[in-house]
């Protein structure tokens, strides 16, 4: 084929194309043509590329694209010829039909044309950016469609073409993930948590958690779910001060308040309107004239963890005994084989969660944070409250003889971050103004390069709580160099 043969045929074909006749454009392709559309994991919105192999599949291919584009504008630019092979550059002005988001695109095209003429070869070079963002203008509005719709698999392949899992719906300021959980549909919450949703966003309109929503949707799978994933139990709504199991007993699903209960939620809080969870209750009971028997088999259940937790704390000796700084008690307790890590239960009070050693620190029992140690205690347990390690508790305190103690253990996290604020142990007692404290943690070996929350390292802390010159800040510069 002569390069003269090779451009007619390839003009010919673009001009075809050009006109909107494809049976005439078809006709130039050899019948095992092979056409490609390159095609990878950035482009695949785009449902005809791919390698397209005889006349039949580019065919296909023209079809799907018809059907999901509208060319407004197509222009054969230029042609280039050498032999049996031509790049031709054409440019496309086309808008997505769904979308009817207008795109740009000029491409390269390299043809190979047989000795009968017949195009055996086609291959696009082409910047697919535009084409890709006018398929993509409404992919959100689709995942969140698609999540309403209960359809898992549609979610997730959104999620793989690069929909934003974590999109807030504006009509309803609702995540995804909260849509899900509200629907009780376990299927998609689970395409959306593999998918990497936050567990922790709230809604615009009242600051729920998507473990509100479930309470709503009264699922107790789905609650599961979620708690697994890491949501707080006892997030709080800014708006109304509801908790979930609050909510749970609201929308009046009783299996979905004993399971919250059975993980530990809060039985003590308030709302923000004053009621006790108690009297949320007791009003709920007053105004729904349907649905009182599920809103009396919750409240069952609400009792029945309230007598255990009631007994909980009656069995928990060793607690007590830490609490009152009764060091003989502790002693005798510990030789008798008492759980030197029980947890205190959840009652919405100072101790909760804590374990025996938490408490210790905390109040300033030093002989008993040595029993305990001793016993075999866990050094770096955290309590849920602040996120905190005995350590913080011993600093934030001022205890500086238990403080000794616990930072000379050969096990202890002397770098711990608070959940709250990011604060290390030495963090703490420097913001506290403790000295010894300081000194105590910062001759342990304790991490100077650490920042909390607030971006601050010890050393920012030390100049601004003691000053210049101050031996703690000096201690820190020198260890710094």
């Amino acid at each position: 084929m002569s390069t003269q043969q090779t451009r007619q045929v390839v003009e010919k074909y673009f001009t075809d194309l050009e006109k909107g006749d494809l049976p005439a454009a078809l006709s130039a392709l050899s019948p095992d043509v092979d056409f490609e559309l390159p095609l990878d994991r950035w482009n695949a919105v785009i449902p005809y590329l791919g390698r397209h192999t005889g006349r039949p599949a580019v065919e296909q291919a023209f079809a799907v694209r018809a059907e999901t584009t509208t060319v407004l504008d197509y222009a054969l630019r230029d042609v280039r010829a050498e032999g049996d092979t031509a790049v031709a550059i054409i440019y496309t002005r086309a808008a997505h039909v769904r979308t009817g988001q207008e795109f740009e695109i000029e491409d390269a095209h390299t043809l190979v044309v047989d000795d009968s003429g017949l195009i055996t070869s086609w291959k696009v070079y082409f910047d697919p950016n535009g084409e890709i963002a006018a398929f993509n203008a409404d992919r959100e509005q689709r995942l969140v469609a698609a999540v309403r719709a209960g359809e898992p698999e549609l979610v997730g392949q959104l999620l793989r073409e690069g929909a934003v899992v974590d999109h807030r719906d504006p009509a309803s300021g609702l995540t995804p993930l909260m849509i899900a959980a509200g629907r009780g549909d376990l299927a998609t919450l689970r395409v959306l948590l593999n998918a990497g949703a936050n567990v922790y966003d709230t809604d615009s309109g009242a600051g729920a958690t998507a473990l509100h929503k479930a309470c709503q949707g009264g699922s107790v799978e789905v609650a599961r779910a979620l708690l697994d994933a890491g949501a707080f139990i006892d997030a709080v709504a800014p708006t109304t001060g509801h908790t979930p199991v609050m909510d749970a007993v609201w929308y009046k699903h009783p299996e979905l308040a004993r399971f919250l209960v059975e993980r530990g939620a809060g039985l003590n809080l308030s709302t923000h309107y004053g009621f006790s969870l108690q009297q949320h209750f007791d009003y709920e009971l007053n105004v729904n004239s349907v649905g009182k028997e599920d809103l009396l088999l919750a409240e069952r259940y609400l009792s029945a963890r309230k007598r255990r937790d009631e007994q909980l704390a009656a069995n928990q000796l060793l607690m007590a005994a830490v609490t009152a700084g009764d060091t003989e008690r502790v002693r005798r307790l510990l030789a008798q084989g008492a759980e030197v890590d029980e947890r205190f239960p959840i009652v919405n009070g100072f101790n909760d969660a804590h374990t025996p050693l938490l408490v210790a620190a905390r109040d300033g029992h030093t002989e008993i944070v040595r029993l305990l140690l001793d016993a075999g205690a866990d050094v770096n347990a955290t309590e849920p409250t602040f996120g905190a390690v005995p350590l913080h508790k011993a600093v934030y305190n001022g205890h500086a003889e238990s403080t000794r103690i616990i930072a000379g253990r050969p096990d202890v996290d002397l770098d711990f971050q608070g959940a709250t604020n990011g604060y290390t142990p030495l963090h703490d007692a420097i913001w506290h103004g403790y000295e010894e404290c300081s000194l105590a943690v910062l001759e342990a070996g304790a991490a100077l390069h650490l920042v909390g929350h607030d971006g601050k390292t010890p050393l920012d802390l030390a100049v601004e709580v003691f000053g210049e010159g101050h031996r703690v800040t000096e201690r820190i510069r020198t260890r710094l160099g």
